[in-house]
C-alpha cells in the first residue's frame, strides 16, 4: 500500500489563512499539511504560521510551514507539490483581482495532483456544506470530502444536483446516492445553475463544485457558474479537479 500523500496549501493573504487551514486539514489523508506562501511570511506571517500549525495541531494534523519564496507560477507548485510529494493543492483563490486569477487557472488548467481552489468566506458564515455534484469526473473528489468538511466547521453537509426536467429527478437522485450515500441529496429542476448556486452560497455560507476544463480560468468570472459566484457570493466558494 502506497504511503498517504501530503496536502500542500498555498495561502495569499493572511485573513484567510483559518478557513484554507481548517478545509485543508479536513481533507489531509494522514499525511502532512504543507503550508507556504506570501500570507506566512512578513510582517504578520508569524501571526499566521501560528493559527496554521495551532489549527492543524486541533485536527490531529502535522503543518509544516515552509520557508522561502512561494510559487509565482504553474513550474513552481510543479516543483513544490513533487517535493512535498502531495497528493492534493489547496489555492486560496482571488477570482476577483484584475485580469483574473493566472495561477489558480494555470493549477487547474494542468494540476499536478488533486487541486482545489477557495474562495474563503467567513468562517462564522458557514452554516452548511453544500456540494453540487453532476456526471462528471470531478463530483467523487468533492462528494468524498463533503463529510470531513461537515466536520471540520460542525455543520451538516447535502449534495446539490441539477436536473432538467422532473423525468430526471429519479436519475439524480440515484447519482447522489452513488456519490455520496451518506448525505441528504437536493435535487433542483430546471433552475439556472449560477443563480441556483449563488442562492445556495447565501443561504448556506458554503459551496463546493467541480471545474469546468474547457473554459479558460482567466474568463472564469465572467462564463463560468464558478467563476459568476465566486466573485458575487459572500461564502467560501471551492473550485475541484481532479488529476486523474
Amino acid at each position: 500500500m502506497d504511503a498517504p500523500g501530503s496536502t500542500l496549501v498555498l495561502y495569499r493573504t493572511t485573513r484567510n489563512a483559518p478557513v484554507l487551514t481548517n478545509l485543508a486539514a479536513a481533507a489531509v489523508g494522514g499525511g502532512a499539511l504543507h503550508a507556504h506562501g506570501p500570507a506566512l511570511h512578513g510582517c504578520d506571517g508569524a501571526e499566521a504560521a501560528e493559527t496554521v500549525t495551532m489549527l492543524a495541531q486541533q485536527r490531529g494534523v502535522t503543518a509544516m510551514i515552509w520557508d522561502g519564496d512561494a510559487p509565482t507560477d504553474l513550474a513552481g507548485v510543479h516543483r513544490l507539490a513533487k517535493e512535498a510529494e502531495a497528493s492534493l493543492v489547496v489555492v486560496e483563490w482571488q477570482p476577483a483581482v484584475r485580469g483574473g486569477d493566472a495561477l489558480a487557472r494555470d493549477v487547474l488548467a494542468d494540476p499536478p495532483c488533486d487541486v482545489l481552489l477557495v474562495r474563503p468566506g467567513e468562517i462564522a458564515d458557514i452554516r452548511e456544506i453544500i456540494v453540487a455534484v453532476g456526471p462528471g469526473p470531478n463530483a467523487p473528489l468533492l462528494a468524498r470530502l463533503a463529510r470531513s468538511w461537515a466536520a471540520a466547521f460542525g455543520v451538516p453537509a447535502k449534495t446539490l444536483h441539477r436536473v432538467a426536467s422532473d423525468d430526471d429527478v429519479a436519475e439524480g437522485r440515484a447519482l447522489c446516492k452513488r456519490l455520496a450515500p451518506e448525505l441528504e441529496a437536493i435535487v433542483e429542476v430546471g433552475r439556472d445553475l449560477t443563480n441556483l448556486l449563488a442562492e445556495c452560497a447565501a443561504r448556506t455560507g458554503f459551496v463546493a463544485l467541480g471545474a469546468t476544463e474547457h473554459v479558460a480560468m482567466d474568463r472564469v468570472a465572467a462564463r463560468t457558474a464558478s467563476g459568476q459566484l465566486a466573485t458575487r457570493a459572500g461564502a467560501t466558494v471551492v473550485v475541484g479537479r481532479t488529476a486523474t
